[in-house]
């Protein structure tokens, strides 16, 4: 044999160990993901709907990983400081965000953003919960025929409370406007956990709420639930009937949260967090948890999601291009 077949053969024997070792590196790297803490960056305050699930599927993920998983609320400015904290950390699969409604509408009420949904890559649907029409007890209304009867014959119409402009209660609350035809003064909070205490008390007439962050008022009587806006009655309120069904045929608004990582975010990492959040989010322990507090459980494929978030800034871009909200 010639030295430069020699040399020739020794040659591919090292491309080929080269490429075996590259390859056991890199399946390494994916078995031992994740390698550090996880961080989910939740764009409202604690105790929100999308907070709740976070915190759920979050501490389920940890048991799988082995690895601590940490929530960090982010607020302000729409959700939009916390949009923009998911999509400007390092696109590692080690910094999730809880996406939320305003990652649909938030471009289409701000002049100016400092992310765009160009930034933010989908890894998977993580729950849907019904909204609740609520107002205090006080008030003496019993349901929602009574209420947008009463609403209407108001000289200088109700007030309505919301998490905040551009909020999935705001915007939930004014097609609920639109369709039944009330004349509405909007009162904006800086989240759910301002604004309820003060529907509770009577100082705001109502507010069109997740479920999920209205059920504890509800439950102790503090607040008297008058209709849900799902399609179907909530498993946690099943004598309350739906606006659908009682008052609105039309009317069926439901809030939802998303997992996303920052877009450049490895392929292999997007699929391994939809695989391990989608075991998360059908153990049962979790199942149960989200029945007991009406969240539809989420899951699917990071195309599901994307396709649901285009979806939702499609319809809802609508609504606000008619109303003219603005956010700034």
């Amino acid at each position: 044999m010639t030295v430069s077949r020699v040399v020739s053969k020794t040659l591919r024997v090292i491309a080929g160990l080269c490429v075996l070792t590259i390859g056991q590196s890199a399946a390494l790297a994916q078995n031992e993901f994740p390698r550090s803490t996880v961080k989910i960056i939740v764009p409202f305050a604690p105790g929100g709907a999308p907070d709740v699930v976070a915190r759920l599927l979050g501490q389920k993920a940890a048991q799988l990983w082995g690895r601590e998983v940490v929530v960090e609320n982010r607020t302000g400015a729409g959700g939009n400081i916390g949009f923009e904290a998911g999509a400007r950390a390092t696109p590692d699969g080690h910094t999730l965000l809880m996406c939320t409604f305003g990652c649909a509408t938030n471009p289409a009420m701000f002049d100016k953003l400092n992310w765009q949904p160009k930034d933010l890559s989908p890894v998977m649907l993580a729950g849907r919960v019904p909204n609740v029409l609520v107002v205090s007890p006080q008030r003496g209304l019993d349901s929602a025929v009574n209420f947008i009867s009463t609403a209407k014959k108001s000289p200088q119409g109700f007030t309505m409370a919301s998490s905040g402009i551009g909020s999935a209660s705001h915007l939930a609350g004014e097609r609920f406007r639109v369709l039944a035809g009330l004349p509405v003064v909007h009162v904006p909070y800086k989240g759910s956990t301002e604004a309820l205490p003060d529907v509770a008390a009577g100082r705001v007439d109502f507010m069109v709420v997740s479920l999920p962050e209205a059920l504890p008022f509800i439950k102790d009587g503090r607040l008297r639930p008058l209709g849900t806006s799902g399609n179907s009655r909530a498993a946690s309120l099943p004598d309350v009937p739906t606006i659908s069904e009682s008052a609105i045929k039309e009317y069926a608004v439901t809030a939802w949260s998303m997992f996303v990582v920052p877009s450049g975010t490895p392929s292999w990492i997007i699929a391994r967090l939809n695989s391990d959040l989608n075991r998360a989010i059908n153990d049962a322990e979790v199942r149960a948890r989200f029945d007991a507090l009406s969240i539809e459980a989420g899951g699917g494929s990071p195309e599901v999601a994307a396709a649901f978030l285009r979806d939702q800034a499609s319809e809802w871009g609508k609504l606000i291009r008619e109303l003219g909200i603005r956010a700034n």
